[in-house]
């Protein structure tokens, strides 16, 4: 899923990680190998796109070679509703063309793997959101900064109140930067260049829309949301309890008491990480500068 920035260090730290002393050193913590998911499902897609890797201890250098799990080196096999995914080695996921995913219907994936000379199981369940989805308008045409903002009107699928919003500039460069913007002052060049990506994608939520009296909902995109002036794509999803877990907890690793807490995780056994699902669709708009 390309809106969420791989958060795999994230997802490492969170399992060291236990409710008590705030104060826990590092030292203290015993290391566990993990079997971590990163696995959307979309209805009127097949399976793709799967990733399958293992954490590591803190304070240790990641073995990228070995950071992605595989049939022939961890003896590997996993399934979703009992179909046994394929391994494309090239881009290092999990996949099934032939499995069309529908909406409204319960998805099992289990997952087996040996880590560090371990055996490990996974399992977790996602039941994808109900149809009924629909985006009113996917080109929203030129919107002139500060002076209009882009709508996203939806009519959400019955049952599924929460969606995220991935706003990505398209095409965006130091030439189209919106320096002059009203939010951050005096900004230079080497300023954006060693923060890009945080300017370029944002993510927003909106955690709990009546989803069931079919009406229509609109969304603002805001000018905090826009740092260029080029052309944007927003991936509206909608996305079911695990997709909602994951997003609300993942970075929230220690509580304001001082506990630390793990990231919602909804697996059996040896699993972390996401295996969710969520409907979806795509609008497009181009930010130009008032008059």
């Amino acid at each position: 899923m390309k809106f969420i920035k791989y958060l795999l260090i994230v997802i490492y730290a969170s399992v060291f990680y236990s409710c008590g002393d705030p104060a826990v050193e590092i030292e203290e913590v015993k290391y566990e190998p993990k079997i971590t998911v990163e696995g959307y499902l979309y209805p009127g897609e097949t399976v793709n796109n799967i990733k399958l890797l293992r954490n590591f201890p803190l304070e240790t250098t990641i073995d990228s070679l070995n950071l992605f799990l595989t049939p022939s080196f961890n003896s590997l096999s996993a399934s979703i509703n009992g179909v046994q995914l394929k391994y494309n080695e090239a881009g290092r996921y999990y996949y099934n063309e032939n499995m069309l995913i529908e909406n409204d219907k319960l998805y099992k994936l289990e997952v087996s793997a040996e880590i560090d000379g371990i055996y490990l199981y996974t399992e977790s369940e996602t039941t994808t959101p109900k149809s009924g989805f629909q985006v009113i308008e996917k080109e929203l045409g030129d919107v002139k900064y500060l002076t209009e903002r882009a709508v996203i009107s939806f009519v959400p699928a019955p049952g599924t109140g929460f969606y995220a919003f991935s706003v990505r500039a398209e095409n965006a460069t130091l030439d189209n930067f919106i320096f002059d913007n009203p939010f951050i002052p005096n900004l230079k060049r080497e300023d954006i260049e060693e923060e890009f990506d945080n300017y370029l994608y944002q993510l927003n939520l909106i955690i709990n829309i009546n989803s069931e009296n079919g009406g229509v909902t609109d969304y603002e995109i805001r000018e905090l949301d826009t740092w260029f002036y080029t052309n944007y794509k927003v991936i509206v999803y909608g996305g079911d309890k695990n997709f909602k877990n994951y997003l609300l907890t993942v970075n929230r690793v220690q509580q304001p008491d001082g506990n630390f807490i793990e990231p919602a995780f909804n697996f059996k056994g040896d699993g972390i990480g996401i295996f969710g699902s969520a409907v979806k669709d795509t609008v497009s708009f181009n930010l130009v500068p008032r008059q």
